[in-house]
């Protein structure tokens, strides 16, 4: 005598909701990875930010502690070599004063470059990144050329190269004098980008 197998109606209501949940939970796995990825980045950016921040605020104090003072020190020598030799020709200078004013502290932008080379700079607040790349570019391609002229100098002199002592110092006056303009320059980028808001909102850690 054959069996009958009386089969179960199938549940559709239960394997919807099933599958509802199922693709629900991987939905929302797809949702939480993003976030993390999202919330890594937003990190990791602002890592990159305020290490450049850091490295500014360097950069700003040398400017104001040591560029400056030595630039005016630097430029009150060379006007007295100058006032000295109009008034005798042949008088022997001191030069170890000049060899003093050698800058051996450079303005950094290593950080810059660093965050840059990471990637994370195209998740940073664009306008703040585009003032920070105008400053440090100007820092590098600009003024970092007239320092590197100014010790060029100072060590023509060191060297005993110098042909004609009063025209020597005429110039040197002229390229200092150019040199303190764009500190002050470059002084006003560094004041007004410490002074932006979302710049001094970067929740960096002291």
């Amino acid at each position: 005598m054959a069996l009958k197998y009386k089969h179960s109606p199938i549940k559709w209501r239960a394997v919807f909701a099933e599958s509802a949940f199922i693709g629900a939970s991987i939905l929302l796995a797809f949702a939480l990875q993003d976030w993390d990825e999202a919330k890594d980045i937003e990190e990791r950016t602002l890592i990159a930010l305020c290490n450049v921040k850091s490295e500014l605020a360097f950069n700003r104090v040398l400017l104001k502690s040591d560029y400056v003072p030595r630039q005016q020190g630097m430029l009150r020598l060379s006007y007295a070599a100058v006032s000295q030799l109009q008034a005798q020709p042949d008088a022997n200078l001191e030069e170890a004063h000049f060899e003093k004013m050698l800058l051996r502290e450079s303005l950094r932008y290593s950080a810059w470059t660093l965050a840059g080379e990471s990637g994370y700079l195209v998740y940073a607040n664009f306008q703040l990144a585009t003032e920070i790349g105008a400053l440090l570019d100007y820092q590098e391609d600009r003024y970092q050329v007239m320092v590197d002229r100014i010790n060029s100098a100072i060590m023509e002199l060191k060297l005993s190269t110098v042909e004609s002592p009063l025209d020597y110092y005429l110039s040197l006056s002229t390229t200092i004098e150019e040199w303190i303009a764009q500190t002050q320059y470059l002084e006003g980028k560094y004041d007004a980008l410490f002074e932006r808001e979302d710049f001094i909102n970067l929740a960096c850690e002291d």
